[in-house]
């Protein structure tokens, strides 16, 4: 069953039948969901752009942005797709210069809090957002950031340092929430080890994919300057050989100055430098080995339930022999199925090759 609220998160009604529900979470801000209903009064009343849809068995919700009557299969269809409530992120930009060198997660609720919650002009207030408790993950990193889009911030910082982000809701509030996933492989004895096997017969189906064409080891950085008086910082400069793949990272955006008192004042030598090192292993993560198991669950299966022994996010190890792989990787994402023949639950497990609008972005960006 769906539960439908509006923007204020009060309570509109459900849907109790639906011929198609894609329930498709992912470890970082961009969880989405699909719905295919019948074409009724009332669910065209409840289901319209901005109204929210959760479950009561899932802690996230998701908003439409986007509506289709189709009658393609001779039937009256309503299509809804659906962003997570962290995607509320894109209606924020930031709108000045931040130097930051503290941890990715406190970066990510500042920037948060400043926009969207308690922000210097209250038009931008989204009063409906709060931030859950701090985890204290990850390492203090250096760096700026200005102009950017909240969401493309989050997005970038999470990628970069294996973060996930969530909304957890519950019918009536909103926390925007930053975590890590559990440590479920073989290498480790803490938690109850997860493998997902054909072997096992733990899976149903599975596909496995690994590209390394848009690997890039070694980047050279370009910061404020010109010419050759042009600020430059590298990484990955030790690699040789045919192992060695270049990339130029144009950073000029990064600032050799930052406020102070009102005034512009130089960022040391050093400092500046480690700003442009942080912008390319930004920049230099999205041009890694993709290497991808997609998988569906035999949801009959003990121990290996998803959301009951693991989690989105969780380390966990995939063992194939006749492919002769043995990987331990992050479960990336997990889409649920339900259709009228029932619930199938596909998981993906490490990162996959990108699709071709994924890497127009990534070039455009």
């Amino acid at each position: 069953m769906l539960y439908v609220c509006n923007e204020k998160f009060e309570r509109l009604g459900y849907i109790g039948n639906f011929s198609y529900l894609l329930w498709r979470k992912k470890y970082g801000p961009g969880s989405e969901a699909e719905v295919h209903v019948d074409v009724t009064p009332k669910n065209i009343e409840l289901l319209k752009k901005g109204n929210i849809i959760f479950r009561q068995d899932d802690n996230e919700a998701m908003y439409i942005y986007y509506r289709q009557f189709d009658d393609s299969n001779g039937v009256d269809q309503l299509v809804i797709k659906c962003f997570s409530l962290t995607r509320w992120t894109d209606r924020r930009i930031l709108w000045k210069q931040y130097d930051f060198y503290t941890t990715p997660e406190l970066i990510m609720r500042q920037l948060i809090n400043e926009t969207m919650i308690s922000p210097a002009d209250p038009t931008r207030k989204i009063a409906q957002v709060q931030l859950a408790t701090v985890k204290n993950i990850g390492k203090a990193i250096q760096q700026q950031i200005s102009y950017k889009q909240v969401f493309e911030v989050c997005e970038n910082l999470c990628t970069t340092h294996d973060i996930g982000m969530r909304c957890i809701f519950d019918g009536r509030t909103l926390k925007y929430d930053f975590y890590e996933g559990t440590d479920r492989t073989i290498n480790q004895s803490l938690n109850p080890r997860i493998i997902l096997s054909k072997n096992r017969s733990n899976l149903l189906k599975r596909t496995y994919e690994d590209a390394d064409n848009d690997l890039k080891t070694t980047a050279l950085i370009g910061g404020a300057g010109e010419g050759t008086v042009r600020k430059m910082a590298s990484i990955g400069a030790s690699i040789t050989g045919l192992n060695r793949r270049e990339i130029f990272i144009d950073a000029r955006e990064i600032s050799d100055t930052r406020d102070g008192d009102g005034e512009q004042i130089p960022i040391p030598d050093g400092e500046y430098n480690n700003l442009l090192v942080a912008k390319g292993k930004e920049k230099i993560a999205e041009y890694t080995e993709f290497i991808g198991f997609d998988c569906e669950l035999d949801v009959t299966k003990e121990n290996t339930k998803y959301n009951e022994d693991f989690f989105l996010g969780d380390l966990v190890t995939i063992k194939d022999d006749d492919l002769g792989i043995l990987m331990n990787s992050r479960v990336m994402q997990a889409d649920e199925v339900f259709q009228e023949d029932g619930k199938s639950i596909y998981v993906t497990v490490g990162k996959s090759v990108p699709t071709l609008p994924q890497a127009i972005k990534r070039m455009v960006k």
